[in-house]
């Protein structure tokens, strides 16, 4: 498998457009420029990538069939993506490279029901196919998941099970939204007797004293116990907290015009590492584009100093 990495990526690319091509067909036996009824809704998910962290680039970017066909290139620092990709009737086809990784991958992964994953992936990544069912409970606000399958890597074939169990609760308060939700997964490698066990706990708090103005803070917390057999499966301790100011300009979901949709501040901080970032965003408002985007200006603190450095990207935020 490892010897043909970039075969592998062209014949998942492909294969891919081969089955893309009989959902369109009826589109496109009519030759026709026009657009599909929400193809410009789907720009709220495609990210321009223009920062000094992550590259250069877009992900996401929908092509104009009816069919929601994406594409992503971009180029970062220390890696290439450059695939295709769709989601429908809750299963995602992806092929192409991520992250530098060729991959081939089918996965079908709704809120309940039947599940199964098949993904094929080069230079050294783990290749896995899988199935289960998962089943919500409590008014749909709890989802219980089970997976089985076998993952291999060059040095290693392991069967594992996965199983998950998530679910949240939001309620407001007046003005004040407020968001709590967890996630319990473990998974078990019995022929290399391994198992991991993680715990996800994530707060969401947001309110707008007036128009126009948006108060949010979020915490998120990891906690992890256990080995795993394939690295990439393999979770860390992890803690963030987060805060942002966000104003939106009167008119900012104009439909037609140009001008300053909204003024955003972010700031994080990752305990494990002891990192803060603090962003400054400019939103604009073109009216034919269904999200805001603009240049941020932050900046990050090392605890030693010696990494802190300007960050410069291009943002969006949903009109």
């Amino acid at each position: 498998m490892l010897i043909h990495r970039f075969p592998l990526a062209r014949l998942g690319t492909t294969l891919l457009l081969s089955a893309l091509a009989a959902s369109t067909a009826a589109a496109q036996s009519t030759p026709s420029l026009k657009l599909p009824a929400n193809y410009l809704s789907r720009f709220g998910s495609t990210e321009l990538v223009v920062s000094t962290e992550s590259g250069y680039g877009v992900r996401y970017f929908p092509l104009m069939f009816d069919q929601d066909i994406r594409i992503s290139l971009v180029k970062a620092p220390t890696y290439w993506d450059y695939n295709i990709s769709t989601r429908t009737n809750d299963t995602t086809l992806a092929a192409g490279v991520f992250y530098n990784k060729p991959r081939l991958e089918i996965t079908r992964d709704p809120s309940k029901g039947v599940q199964y994953s098949g993904l094929l992936q080069g230079r050294g990544a783990y290749s896995k196919v899988s199935g289960g069912y998962a089943f919500t409970v409590s008014k749909d606000r709890v989802r219980v998941l089970n997976n089985v399958g076998v993952a291999i890597t060059p040095t290693v074939a392991a069967p594992y099970t996965q199983s998950e169990v998530s679910g949240g609760y939001g309620k407001s308060f007046g003005k004040l939204n407020t968001y709590v939700g967890s996630t319990a997964r473990l998974y078990t490698f019995p022929v290399q007797k391994q198992l991991q066990g993680s715990f996800d706990a994530v707060a969401v708090a947001n309110i707008s004293p007036v128009k126009g103005l948006t108060l949010d803070a979020s915490h998120f917390e990891r906690f992890v116990g256990g080995q795993v057999a394939v690295p990439d499966f393999g979770l860390g301790r992890y803690q963030e907290s987060n805060v942002g100011v966000t104003y939106r300009l009167p008119g900012a979901g104009a439909a037609s015009g140009f001008g300053v949709g909204a003024v955003r501040s972010r700031l994080t901080h990752t305990w494990q590492n002891d990192y803060t970032y603090l962003r400054g965003d400019l939103l604009l408002n073109v009216g034919f584009i269904p999200s805001l985007f603009g240049p941020s200006v932050g900046y990050q603190w090392s605890p030693t100093g010696k990494d802190n450095k300007w960050l410069i990207s291009l943002v969006t935020l949903p009109k």
